[in-house]
C-alpha cells in the first residue's frame, strides 16, 4: 500500500532548510565578492515519498551580472539533477542570456532527460474519478520516458509601462516522450488503445511579452503578460498535428512593507489532436498545488492564483532573510467529457509556505505546502513559482 508520509517529508524538509543555511553558499570562485559580479550557488536535496522511495539530488545556479551590474543579469544558468532508489531520474541545464553573440536578442535554452515510474494518468477531462484506494493500488501511474529540448528568442520592440519592455517571442521545442503501463490493472492500460503512448512533439511558437515589473526573481511591483500561440505538425517532424494559444497575466502590488499580493492568471486552448501528455494540464506546482501531479487533462484550461508573500526576519543587513507565503489557487480544465458552463465546477486548492534569501536577494529557496479535496503536495525550488 502507497500512503504518502507527509510528516515524514515535512520533518525532511525542515531538516533541509537548516541543512540549506551552511550548504547552500553563494560564493565567487578565488576572488574577492567586491572583484566579481558572478554569484554561484548551491544546494542538495535530500527526502523521501512511498511512491519514489529514497531521493536525492543538487542543483546548481551561476548567475552572471556582467561588468556593468546588467539588469536582470548577462546570464543565468542553473543545473538540476535528481534520482531516486526506484530508477526515477531527472537530469535538467537550463541556460538564460540577454545578449546573444553581441546582439540584443536574449536567449533561453533548456534541455530535460526523465524518467520515472510513477507518473500520473487520470484520464482527461475535469472531473475524472479518484480514490485513495485506487491510486495506493497504483492503479493511476504509469512509466514515462522523455526528452526535451527548448529555446526560445526575444527581442525588445519597444518600451513599454514604466520602466519595461514589449518584447517578441520564437519558440522552438523538439520533445519525444515513450510511456507503458506499469500494472496489468491500471487506468492507462484500458485508456492506451484511444491514446498515442509515444512519439515527437515539435513545435514552433510566437508571441508577445510585455513586462514591467521591478525585479524578475522577487518580484514586488508592476506587471507581466504574455500571449502565444504554438504549432505541431508533421512538416516539423512530429507525430501529431495541433495548435495551442495562451494568455498569461502576472500582476504583483506591495500593500505594506515586505507584503506582496502577487497573482496570476492563465488560459490555454489547444485546437487538434494532441497526445495526452501535450494537452493542457493543471495540478502541479504552477497551478492548484495540493493535488496530485497532472491531475487535470483537458483541452483547455483556465487557472487563477492569489499569494501573499512576506518577509518576516532579516540578519546581517538583509544578507539573510526568512519569509513566508499563502496561496490560493482556482482553476479547471475543459474537453468533450465536460460541461461547457464556464463557472462551473472550479477546483480549489490552498496552502502556506516559507522563503529562505541566503546572501543574494536573487537566490530565493522555497517550500509550498498544498491542499486540497484530495491529496496533500510538497513543493521545494528555487525561487517563487511565478
Amino acid at each position: 500500500m502507497r500512503k504518502n508520509c507527509y510528516r515524514l517529508l515535512s520533518a525532511i524538509f525542515i531538516c533541509l532548510l537548516q541543512f540549506t543555511y551552511v550548504s547552500a553558499q553563494v560564493f565567487p570562485p578565488d576572488i574577492t565578492p567586491e572583484e566579481s559580479k558572478t554569484q554561484y550557488s548551491v544546494l542538495p536535496i535530500l527526502g523521501y515519498t512511498s511512491d519514489t522511495s529514497l531521493f536525492g539530488g543538487i542543483l546548481l545556479q551561476r548567475i552572471n551580472y556582467g561588468e556593468n551590474s546588467r539588469q536582470p543579469f548577462l546570464s543565468n544558468g542553473k543545473i538540476d539533477i535528481s534520482g531516486s532508489l526506484k530508477g526515477d531520474l531527472a537530469a535538467g541545464v537550463t541556460l538564460d542570456r540577454t545578449q546573444t553573440f553581441q546582439t540584443d536578442i536574449r536567449s533561453t535554452i533548456s534541455f530535460l532527460l526523465f524518467r520515472s515510474k510513477v507518473s500520473h494518468y487520470f484520464g482527461v477531462g475535469n472531473n475524472q474519478i479518484f480514490s485513495d484506494e485506487l491510486y495506493n493500488e497504483d492503479f493511476f501511474f504509469y512509466e514515462q520516458r522523455q526528452i526535451d529540448l527548448k529555446y526560445r528568442g526575444r527581442k525588445t520592440l519597444a518600451e513599454f509601462g514604466i520602466d519595461g519592455n514589449l518584447d517578441l517571442f520564437s519558440d522552438l521545442k523538439v520533445s519525444y516522450l515513450d510511456a507503458s503501463q506499469t500494472e496489468e490493472n491500471s487506468l492507462f492500460e484500458e485508456a492506451l488503445p484511444g491514446i498515442h503512448s509515444n512519439g515527437w512533439v515539435n513545435k514552433l511558437g510566437l508571441g508577445f511579452i510585455a513586462d514591467d515589473r521591478d525585479s524578475e526573481f522577487n518580484p514586488t511591483e508592476g506587471f507581466r503578460y504574455e500571449a502565444g500561440i504554438g504549432v505541431s505538425h508533421s512538416i516539423l517532424g512530429s507525430d501529431s498535428n495541433f495548435s495551442d494559444v495562451w494568455l498569461e497575466l502576472r500582476h504583483y502590488i506591495e500593500i505594506l512593507p515586505n507584503v506582496i499580493i502577487a497573482h496570476k492568471a492563465r488560459a490555454e486552448h489547444i485546437v487538434g489532436e494532441a497526445p495526452f501528455w501535450a494537452l493542457s494540464t493543471l495540478g502541479n506546482e504552477q497551478g492548484l498545488r495540493g493535488y496530485h501531479l497532472n491531475r487535470f487533462r483537458g483541452d483547455s484550461s483556465i487557472l487563477n492564483i492569489v499569494e501573499a508573500r512576506m518577509w518576516l526576519l532579516s540578519f546581517f543587513e538583509d544578507e539573510i532573510r526568512f519569509g513566508g507565503q499563502l496561496f490560493w489557487d482556482t482553476g479547471r480544465v475543459f474537453s468533450e467529457n465536460d460541461s461547457n458552463q464556464f463557472f462551473g465546477d472550479w477546483k480549489q486548492s490552498y496552502g502556506f509556505g516559507t522563503a529562505i534569501s541566503l546572501l543574494n536577494p536573487d537566490f530565493i529557496l522555497r517550500v509550498d505546502f498544498g491542499f486540497s479535496d484530495e491529496a496533500n503536495r510538497i513543493y521545494a525550488g528555487i525561487g517563487y513559482s511565478f
